[in-house]
């Protein structure tokens, strides 16, 4: 995607304070990284011992996530009978490296009432971004529709036993 159309993807006017945290870090992921905010971890090799894998769900999703001291968003707990756990795949420790999102490039003026239109689903990377513009990144997705979450499994070596 060019700059122009990545700009003109988050451009859109003031609505919640989540919002605008959103497309700032959107922005700012942008001029960072090529104005692709996805290209991050795209470009980031796997790990030894590690795969990455996706999956697509409904919400609410059916697992707590947290961050760790590098900042890295995981999965804590899967909820028994969330879609998390009913996937399959979704284990306890993943990390999240993206989540789908949704923006809009622009408003109507309806009787001094503003509507949103235009709407942009994005793939969301989480690489470098705080805990609550990532939540504020999944909130964005309406529930009933199935949503993307990219994550990536490292194998625990287990050096007692090695």
């Amino acid at each position: 995607m060019s700059c122009t159309a990545f700009n003109a993807l988050v451009r859109t006017t003031v609505p919640s304070g989540r919002a605008r945290r959103l497309r700032r870090a959107l922005r700012a992921s942008s001029a960072n990284e090529g104005c692709d905010a996805s290209a991050a971890a795209d470009e980031e090799p796997v790990p030894p011992g590690c795969s990455r894998y996706a999956v697509i769900i409904k919400k609410p999703l059916g697992m707590y996530l947290e961050t760790d001291k590098q900042g890295n968003i995981f999965v804590a707990e899967l909820i028994p009978g969330g879609a998390a756990e009913a996937s399959g795949l979704i284990n306890v420790g993943d990390r999240l490296l993206a989540t789908s999102a949704i923006v809009f490039n622009s408003s109507m003026d309806y009787g001094g009432v503003s509507v949103k239109k235009g709407e942009e689903q994005i793939r969301f990377s989480t690489r470098g971004e705080s805990f609550d513009t990532v939540m504020a990144a999944i909130s964005t997705w309406p529930a009933p529709r199935k949503m993307k979450l990219e994550f990536q499994r490292c194998d625990v070596v287990d050096e007692t036993n090695a």
